[in-house]
């Protein structure tokens, strides 16, 4: 027929397919920002079972920070008096599960022996006692005033 226009009515299908993209799309933009709960994760540092041992590592080193009160005492470790430092220090042990003695002196204070952890770094701190002083019973005199005493 040539004279005859055909109308194709696209406009239809467009729109309604202009309009399931849209709603595709704003579907798949709310899935993505839709905040959902982050799990639990399980803790990363393993416990070892209760029944097991700890074993140290003897080429660890231990830092134990160490002050006394007052401060400038000697630390000596007593299996072998050897002086570790003066207190206000940081004193280093090999990794042990026994404690190491050590004593803190200072001239005119009474010392102190204490048990250090060589397990895990630590600090510790001493108070030092003064060594208390004698009360004379009696009063000490002079050398002249006996010699005076005696001539009377």
């Amino acid at each position: 027929m040539p004279g005859t226009t055909v109308i194709v009515q696209r406009k239809s299908w467009t729109v309604l397919s202009g309009a399931l993209a849209l709603l595709v799309i704003a579907g798949l933009t709310v899935a993505c920002h839709r905040k959902s709960p982050i799990p639990a994760l399980p803790p990363t540092k393993s416990q070892p079972p209760p029944d097991a041992q700890w074993v140290p590592d003897p080429t660890f080193l231990v830092l134990v920070g160490v002050e006394s009160t007052p401060p400038g005492a000697r630390i000596v470790r007593v299996s072998d008096g050897w002086v570790l430092g003066h207190a206000p220090d940081t004193i280093e042990f090999h990794q042990s599960n026994e404690p190491v003695l050590v004593r803190f002196e200072l001239e005119g204070y009474i010392p102190v022996t204490q048990a250090v952890s060589a397990a895990s770094d630590g600090n510790l701190k001493i108070v030092l006692e003064p060594i208390p002083k004698k009360h004379a019973t009696a009063t000490k005199r002079s050398k002249g005033s006996r010699e005076h005493r005696n001539s009377d």
